[in-house]
């Protein structure tokens, strides 16, 4: 047997798109920022592109109910049409086709979504809260340690939320992969303080970017959390991932039509919108608008088909991209040798996490040391295999008994035969 066995299937593409989006957009706005920047203040900044722009994109996923929608009621009409041919009495069948109806009607509205929403609005607001109460701009706090630690609070959360909530078994593949994930964390946290005491950057404001990495850790609370309740509804009231993206989309703009005005009012702020590059600027946010809906339907998906705790090999690619911006910095100008060894080292760290958390959720198989044991693909070949020998025992008795039932019916003719 194979070291590793892969079992990538049709919704692993979902994962890639994911990852060029994600790329792509970090690299453009690291290269670009005047691109993404609509006010001139950091916190205004956030507000609108992390809470108004992300909450459009939830809202535009009505396109994908309406579709799904418009679907069902195709292919239950085909199946009406089927039904009254194949059936002699129209009868029997329009009752079929109520009891049809009847299962797939969703049970009331969960009312669970009211605490998605309430925590999706609260992690998104991390962001412009930490420029509002540091009063820091983003060069000054926007280093790789505070990424990382705010990622690994995220991912590492999303295991113990999986534990203590949805009530998820530890196997030996996942203790496995927990302490490797923590593992590849190390390297990246104690590669990030390196490289911010040697590289010694004097844009840096280090007490700003302490509250601030505080603050924004709140996220990786929350959004685990989050999405964890999210999984609770996928598995108990059967929502589909575009109903709800939609839904809570619904729910979190009422929440900024209440807020918003509040927050404006009471604190007297002051919009200064910048007028250059302005075209530019409005087509960005379109794009990041479209980019946002597509990653918020992906993230749902893959907690969908796969767990909540799944999310950790989207999210890793915040540090990949991280990695290929410092990369192309790093070989575009002077770079000393302990540079590339930190750079090796990230990318190391940032493999271990990624894989790691394939292993988890049994995407990559390790056929050692008993890791295979419990996946569900041999959970399934074993209970296949039991039922084969079920079936092989069943048929050997049932030979055995047609034997003798035959050899007594022989015995019987014989002794009828001598008498």
């Amino acid at each position: 047997m194979a070291f590793l066995t892969f079992h990538f299937d049709k919704n692993f593409i979902y994962v890639l798109i994911y990852w060029v989006l994600e790329i792509a957009f970090r690299i453009v706005s690291h290269e670009k920022k005047v691109f993404f920047k609509m006010t001139k203040e950091e916190k205004y900044n956030e507000y609108i592109m992390i809470i108004i722009l992300s909450n459009i994109a939830d809202l535009l996923s009505i396109f994908l109910v309406l579709y799904m929608r418009c679907a069902s009621k195709g292919t239950r009409k085909k199946k009406k049409i089927e039904d009254e041919i194949k059936n002699e009495n129209p009868i029997d069948s329009k009752i079929e086709l109520i009891h049809d109806n009847y299962n797939i009607v969703k049970s009331g509205f969960p009312k669970k979504l009211i605490v998605i929403a309430i925590l999706d609005y609260i992690s998104r607001s991390t962001y412009w809260i930490s420029y509002a109460i540091t009063g820091a701009e983003s060069k000054e706090i926007s280093h790789t340690l505070q990424k990382n630690i705010t990622i690994s609070i995220d991912i590492i959360m999303r295991y113990i939320f999986s534990v203590f909530i949805l009530k998820i078994v530890v196997y030996k593949h996942r203790i496995f992969s927990l302490i490797t994930i923590v593992i590849g964390f190390v390297i990246l946290i104690i590669n990030d303080i390196c490289l911010m005491k040697y590289k010694n950057d004097s844009h840096y404001d280090f007490p700003k970017s302490f509250y601030y990495t505080a603050i924004i850790s709140i996220s990786g609370f929350v959004y685990p959390l989050e999405d964890t309740f999210v999984k609770q509804v996928f598995s108990e009231d059967y929502l589909y991932p575009a109903n709800m993206q939609f839904d809570r989309g619904l729910l979190v703009f009422v929440l900024i039509l209440v807020i918003t005005p509040i927050l404006y009012f009471s604190f007297n702020l002051d919009l200064t919108f910048i007028k250059e590059d302005i075209y530019i600027i409005i087509i960005t946010m379109i794009m990041y608008t479209l980019a946002a809906f597509v990653k918020a339907y992906i993230l749902l998906k893959i907690i969908y088909n796969y767990s909540s705790q799944s999310v950790s090999f989207l999210i890793i690619s915040e540090s990949f991209a991280g990695f290929i911006i410092r990369a192309i910095q790093r070989f575009n100008g002077e770079t000393e040798v302990w540079e590339y060894f930190s750079l090796a080292m990230e990318f190391l760290g940032v493999i271990i996490i990624l894989l790691s958390s394939l292993i988890y959720d049994e995407i990559i198989i390790i056929n050692k040391w008993g890791l295979n044991n419990n996946v569900k693909t041999n959970i399934t070949a074993r209970s296949e295999s039991e039922m084969k020998n079920m079936f092989k025992i069943s048929d050997t008795l049932t030979t055995n008994l047609i034997l003798q039932t035959d050899s007594e019916e022989k015995n019987n003719e014989k002794n009828d035969n001598i008498e």
